[in-house]
């Protein structure tokens, strides 16, 4: 129950963070934005949703802090609804910024709890708790897209009354989630930690992260401009590739529970090359087959590298989950964004996630030299 209860919540924050795209339209006509305003909305969203995820991580460690898993959703949830009743653009902007800090203090926690909760096995405990996070990030789109026709700008609204209750039901399970933290003798015993180890996950994360992202960025592009394909066509083509993900997530953590994590993400992130390359050079039906295949690889490994991160700081496990979810795995992206974009105006889109391609192998090769993590002791 404990668990699930995390994965609702994971769930619904993420939701908020993912149908934050498809509302911008509402937004950029509704105050006649900037394509550079309306992008600074969405960068905002992911900087404070992220950067400050190992703030909260080191409160986290010190003292279990179920407040910020009840108080997260709620505020992360609340304050994205109020962005649609917002005046100025300044405001909304001040309560996406408002919003990401809720997303960015449930993340930590719930990953710490997630770990202490997963029974000696926390690549599937953390898989199940990182299985809501995919899913509702691929709802998101969903939803917005099926209230806006109805609602508007007022569309935000939708969020108030699922936040809240999935808020609610956290803290009335909140003595079951106040796992405590490691006191010094118990840090003691989880050994010391791997800092050139957790540096090159980050790395190999990261990896992950560019392809993902440049691949949310530019497959719709591609399949819509310039294979003709509906704008709500290529929204179902995300949600394919973001479902599949959620799918991966669990299969991933199971192989990892077993083989390793190593081994897992050397088996998993180099053949997700040449499903990425299909995107590009496949016709329009078999290239959302192989976006799906891409996505199930490269997701394979989104619990599992958290997991090791955890691993590699075993004494501080929440400022672990922050580094590897707040950083790598979101925060790492606008470089990415910003290099692969550039390529696809420079040399076409086709181009760019070629180049995109080769990411997952160069993080299969750093896979081969990550020193063997110690597991966090129960």
């Amino acid at each position: 129950m404990g668990l699930l209860s995390l994965a609702a919540g994971h769930f619904m924050v993420d939701m908020v963070v993912g149908a934050l795209p498809a509302l911008l339209p509402l937004f950029v006509r509704e105050y006649r934005l900037s394509d550079l305003a309306a992008s600074m909305i969405l960068g905002a969203s992911l900087l404070a949703s992220s950067a400050v995820q190992p703030v909260f991580g080191v409160v986290a460690d010190r003292r279990a802090a179920p407040w910020l898993l009840y108080g997260g959703v709620a505020v992360g949830a609340v304050a994205m609804a109020f962005t649609g009743l917002m005046g100025t653009y300044l405001a909304i902007l001040g309560m996406v910024v408002v919003s990401g800090l809720g997303i960015a203090g449930y993340h930590p926690e719930a990953a710490r709890v997630a770990n202490r909760l997963s029974g000696g096995r926390p690549a599937t405990g953390l898989a199940w708790f990182m299985v809501g996070g995919n899913a509702g990030f691929a709802a998101g789109p969903l939803v917005a897209a099926a209230a806006i026709p109805l609602l508007g700008l007022h569309t935000t609204l939708v969020f108030i009354i699922p936040g809240l209750a999935v808020a609610g039901w956290l803290f009335l399970q909140r003595s079951r989630l106040a796992t405590p933290v490691m006191h010094a003798t118990a840090r003691a015993r989880a050994g010391a930690s791997h800092i050139p180890g957790l540096s090159l996950l980050m790395v190999i994360t990261t990896m992950r992260t560019w392809t993902q992202f440049a691949l949310l960025a530019l497959a719709p592009l591609l399949l819509v401009k310039e294979r003709g394909l509906s704008e709500q066509a290529g929204s179902l083509a995300v949600f394919v590739f973001s479902f599949s993900g959620a799918v991966g997530t669990i299969g991933g953590a199971r192989i990892a529970d077993r083989f390793g994590g190593r081994r897992m993400l050397m088996w998993t992130m180099p053949p997700a090359a040449p499903l990425v390359a299909g995107v590009a050079l496949l016709p329009t039906g078999l290239a959302i087959v192989s976006l799906a295949g891409a996505g199930l690889l490269l997701m394979a490994s989104f619990s599992v590298t958290v997991a090791m991160g955890q691993e590699y700081l075993p004494s501080r496990l929440a400022l672990a989950a922050g580094l590897m979810i707040g950083f790598a795995a979101i925060g790492s992206a606008p470089p990415g964004l910003a290099i692969f974009g550039a390529l696809a105006d420079a040399a076409g889109r086709e181009t760019a996630i070629l180049a995109v391609a080769s990411l997952p192998v160069l993080g299969g090769l750093l896979a081969l030299m990550l020193p063997a993590p110690r597991p966090v002791p129960a």
